[in-house]
């Protein structure tokens, strides 16, 4: 989706364009608002990105297969700019459908360098009843933001929408995905992707001379725990945020971290 000018200066959609997403993940899975976040936040985003990135790939091994590395992303500038974390295109959409006192758990990527091959398909959490042959409301969500453009060259995300975040457990997600309909995310850097966490998807293979950095953050109700670490806030950090942003990550790990000045702190699993 195309935003429009208006839309882009206030940060606040159009009640159209709100329907329209809702609808969208409703019933595909996911939407995207193209180009949203300006070149000169993305430039430094993906700047400091491959620093990490780069400081990660000398010191330990792929960890989501072949030439792919996930890591988890400190939570100080730029990666915890107000566009990023608590983006008012988003949330409106996320308080839509998780409800205003919804969290921010996750943020961090997975990045295909060339030479990567497909991930298995899969989804990015586990239902809640598993016991039941029936889907739950949406219980988290994630948001990608590519920091350059996706392409089906760089190993743009490969999607199965039309229903697969409303699938019940104990289906054969890598059989049955080869017979049914997929599709490559594209789009420019900057953008926004907002999905279902259920929704099946699937990383490709990296077939150009460059990385292709992303930043995923998750956000979910309240009440939802997963197995990932909690985010490490800086007390003057958190203290810094808006209201909103400090309700997003209040369970988090408040009163860690270290001075940037001093020694970074970044978890890598």
């Amino acid at each position: 989706m195309k935003l429009s000018a208006h839309e882009h200066d206030t940060k606040t959609l159009t009640a159209e364009t709100l329907d329209t997403a809702l609808q969208q993940i409703k019933m595909n899975g996911y939407t995207v608002f193209e180009s949203v976040l300006s070149q000169d936040l993305v430039d430094e985003l993906r700047s400091r990105y491959m620093e990490l990135l780069n400081a990660n790939i000398a010191e330990n091994a792929p960890n989501r297969g072949a030439k792919r590395w996930q890591m988890h992303l400190p939570f100080q500038a730029p990666f915890n700019h107000p566009d990023v974390v608590s983006n008012p295109l988003v949330l409106s959409v996320i308080d839509q459908l998780l409800g205003e006192n919804c969290i921010c758990h996750y943020l961090g990527n997975n990045t295909p360098l060339p030479g990567s091959d497909y991930q298995p398909t899969h989804s990015d959490i586990h239902q809640l009843f598993p016991e039941i042959d029936a889907p739950s409301p949406v219980y988290c969500i994630v948001l990608d933001i590519p920091l350059v453009e996706f392409r089906k060259e760089n190993g743009a995300m490969e999607i199965w929408p039309g229903g697969t975040h409303l699938m019940p457990s104990g289906i054969d997600i890598e059989n049955l995905s080869k017979i049914m309909h997929s599709e490559q995310i594209l789009m420019p850097a900057g953008s926004l992707l907002i999905r279902d966490a259920r929704m099946w998807h699937r990383g490709t293979p990296n077939i150009s001379d460059e990385p292709r950095p992303n930043i995923a953050l998750m956000y979910a109700r309240s009440w939802f725990k997963t197995m990932y670490p909690q985010i490490g806030i800086r007390q003057d950090i958190y203290d810094a945020l808006s209201e909103r942003a400090k309700q997003l990550f209040r369970h988090e790990e408040i009163g860690s971290g270290e001075d940037p000045r001093t020694k970074m702190v970044t978890r890598w699993t």
